[in-house]
């Protein structure tokens, strides 16, 4: 009989292991894992840092403490329905690892795992945390503490997950009654509280994790936070699945990771760029003889070795389409964080923006460490993706800067500067004004706008280049023809606006002066040695009386006074006076004012009587009169 129960066991054991081995582990590919509760079993997710969500497989049991094994790339979880060690792979389909014989409380809320692939579950409200060995069936019990309140603080500390941070081994969670993030000693259970950052949610961290870039993360239902593991304050992250049920989470961090990252992605032609390279390695293991390579693509000029932190040896190998490539061989990689720094001046085309992109790669490990690795920007949400650098040619160009008006005192400034790209212009005057635009304009100059005009363009990179103008104002020409008058025309005379280089009058002289001979507005620009103009107008208006005197009665006994009958104006330049005897015989005519009527017709003198005239006349504003009457001839 006991031989018989022996052999039983034993192909019990054997179809176990048989089954485990069956068993397809994760690929630790920067994604982490998600469940929540619902009835019939739990739905299981993968999900990838843009917090895109695949569904794994809906489980037929409800789970609780899901964390991610680094050393053999399972998911172990507690089966909340008989409380065993289940093992998931990719698939979502699982192996019963059996009930940790001895393990104290009834609830397993909280899950994750050390460095050494040990489990480590912590009941969310009983007093323990107990450290699993999941590497055989049924699973082993390494030890179990009790936790406290290292402040002193009462009750049992309650947790909604914990996660080990796979470099520096501390185990944190998020305590449920102080809210507060909190970090746990496996070896002692004291709860030690960090900062004074409560969480941002009245139900806490369900999930917790590590993600792929080593932040320690938090979901809290459908939010995702990230947490500060030296303040303990959370920065809201991303959304996951709207849900209100029990969740759980945990991540995966592959064992050796390489990122590569630059100080600005947008820089300026000439600026100095610093790449900065962080290789994580996850494991216990110190690497060696491994090989760094960074193909230098002809936009970037390295400026200097790497600091030489993890030794090796450094070279510069010419390869081809004028790359270079930077190399550093025998280089040793130890557990945890290396970083290092290489400095690369950047090169921009003339006229153009250009994007590079630009990848290391370290070598020398074996497959199961990981392989060749590709540098990931830790920038992106995409794995293994070059870092990418925008180059502005901005500041190798030269602004072309124009005057497009002679400066002079009381007239227009301006000023137009050009760059082929799109950006921002700023002008700063003599003055210290800053004025905006492409465009400097000023419509009225004084001495005090003489300097230099300074203009910088800022394209949209940030990138800027300056260029500046001297401008001169030059004095002003004063052309003064006087004030406008009114008077009474009489003779022509001579108008100037005072002595300059050139002249010209509206009417096309370019004589100094110019002869006025009429009523009327006359306009005259002039030019000074500098090429400054100035403009004066002046007008003439008649202040003469547009009225005719015409006497009633003349004497033409030749004894010259009052001889002639004539009427009498100023400033008349048409006239024309007719004369009628009483029946309407024409007598006499004249088309000059000063011309009268001797009282003659046809050599005769006419006899004594009334006799009538009409006169039509123009004066020089344009006044036009009538006039008729009677007039009395007396001997």
């Amino acid at each position: 009989m006991y031989r018989k129960l022996t052999t039983i066991l034993l192909l019990i054991i054997l179809n176990l292991h048989s089954n485990i081995a069956q068993n397809i582990p994760f690929t630790c590919n920067q994604d982490a894992y998600f469940s929540y509760h619902e009835s019939g079993g739990d739905y299981f997710y993968k999900f990838n840092p843009s917090f895109n969500f695949t569904l794994i497989k809906q489980l037929d049991f409800g789970v609780n403490g899901l964390a991610y094994n680094p050393n053999d790339n399972f998911i172990y979880a507690i089966n909340e329905s008989n409380s065993q060690i289940v093992r998931l792979d990719k698939n979502g389909d699982h192996i019963n690892l059996g009930f940790p014989i001895g393990l104290p409380g009834s609830s397993y809320w909280a899950g994750t795992f050390d460095k050494n692939g040990n489990m480590i579950i912590s009941g969310g409200g009983d007093a323990w945390v107990v450290v699993l060995d999941v590497s055989i069936s049924p699973p082993i019990i390494l030890s179990s503490v009790e936790k406290y309140f290292a402040d002193g603080s009462s009750g049992n500390p309650i947790f909604g997950d914990i996660a080990v941070d796979p470099i520096s081994g501390i185990c944190y969670s998020f305590e449920n009654s102080s809210s507060r993030l909190v970090t746990i000693d496996l070896n002692s259970g004291a709860i030690e509280k960090i900062g004074t950052n409560l969480s941002p949610s009245a139900n806490i961290f369900g999930g917790l994790y590590f993600d792929a870039s080593g932040e320690l993360t938090g979901i809290s239902l459908k939010d995702i936070y990230k947490i500060n593991k030296i303040t303990g304050a959370s920065t809201l992250a991303g959304e996951g699945l709207n849900i209100n049920t029990g969740i759980d989470a945990c991540g995966c961090l592959n064992k050796i990771q390489f990122n590569k990252s630059v100080n600005s992605s947008d820089v300026c032609h000439g600026d100095t760029i610093n790449f900065s390279f962080k290789i994580i390695n996850n494991s216990d293991n110190t690497f060696t003889d491994i090989q760094f390579v960074d193909p230098l693509h002809p936009n970037l000029i390295w400026l200097e070795n790497p600091s030489n932190i993890l030794g090796g040896i450094v070279e510069f190998i010419p390869i081809t389409d004028n790359y270079n490539l930077l190399t550093i061989n025998q280089m040793q990689i130890p557990p945890g964080i290396s970083e290092f720094t290489i400095q690369a001046l950047a090169i921009g085309d003339s006229l153009s923006f250009s994007t590079i992109y630009n990848q290391a790669k370290i070598d020398g490990f074996t497959q199961t460490w990981e392989g060749i690795i590709d540098s990931n920007n830790p920038n992106t949400s995409d794995e293994g993706d070059p870092t990418q650098i925008n180059i502005s040619p901005t500041p190798s160009l030269v602004m072309n800067l124009q005057s497009l008006e002679n400066e002079c005192d009381g007239g227009p400034i301006s000023l137009i500067a050009n760059v082929p790209f799109t950006g921002e212009y700023i002008w700063e005057t003599p003055n210290g004004n800053y004025l905006e635009g492409q465009n400097y304009n000023s419509p009225f100059s004084t001495f005090d706008d003489s300097g230099f005009y300074n203009i910088t363009f800022t394209d949209n990179f940030g990138c800027q280049i300056d260029s500046f103008l001297t401008i001169e104002i030059s004095p002003s020409p004063i052309a003064d023809l006087g004030n406008d008058s009114l008077f009474c025309f009489e003779n022509s005379f001579y108008i100037s606006p005072g002595n300059h280089t050139n002249y010209i009058w509206d009417e096309g002289s370019t004589t100094a002066d110019f002869l006025v001979e009429n009523y009327g507005t006359y306009t005259v620009e002039v030019w000074n040695e500098y090429g400054c103009i100035a403009i004066d107008s002046i007008s003439f208006s008649t202040n003469c009386s547009t009225e005719l005197f015409v006497p009633n009665a003349f004497s033409p006994n030749e004894d010259n006074q009052n001889d002639f009958f004539k009427a009498y104006g100023i400033e008349v330049v048409n006239f024309n006076l007719k004369i009628f005897d009483r029946w309407g015989s024409f007598l006499f005519e004249s088309n000059n004012i000063e011309q009268g009527w001797n009282g003659k017709f046809k050599g005769q003198l006419k006899e004594n009587g009334v006799y009538v005239y009409f006169i039509n006349a123009t004066f020089l504003d344009g006044t036009t009169i009538q006039k008729k009457g009677d007039l009395t001839l007396m001997r």
